[in-house]
């Protein structure tokens, strides 16, 4: 196995936000099972396609910022090579997914959600 870089402050950031993402996804994922569960498939659906439509919505109005204001800014012809990102900060979003759907499961999704709201 390769040897992995140590964690910085921007790791730890990174992991903290990606276990949050994660833990929201998990209970979005719940919500929509228990969804098509409940017979309202129709509605999960329609859900997951117009969240897929706001992706795709956001990643061609990202290129087409690119592509009308570029940066002009021209990579480096030699990068050094770089260590893989540490294990905590790669597993974060995954773990963050379990956690929120274990938290949905147990019922405590809607209170931490209520918290954040």
């Amino acid at each position: 196995m390769s040897e992995r870089r140590k964690m910085d402050v921007n790791d730890w950031i990174s992991a903290v936000f990606n276990l949050l993402i994660g833990a929201l996804l998990g209970s979005v994922t719940y919500s929509l099972v228990q969804l098509v569960a409940r017979g309202w498939w129709l509605m999960a659906v329609i859900l997951v396609l117009l969240g897929g439509g706001l992706f795709l919505f956001m990643v061609l109005y990202d290129k087409l910022f690119d592509w009308l204001f570029p940066s002009w800014i021209r990579p480096a012809s030699n990068p050094q090579p770089r260590l893989p990102k540490p294990l905590l900060r790669v597993l974060s979003l995954p773990v963050g997914f379990i956690v929120g759907l274990v938290l949905a499961v147990l019922g405590l999704d809607r209170t931490i959600l209520n918290f954040l709201a």
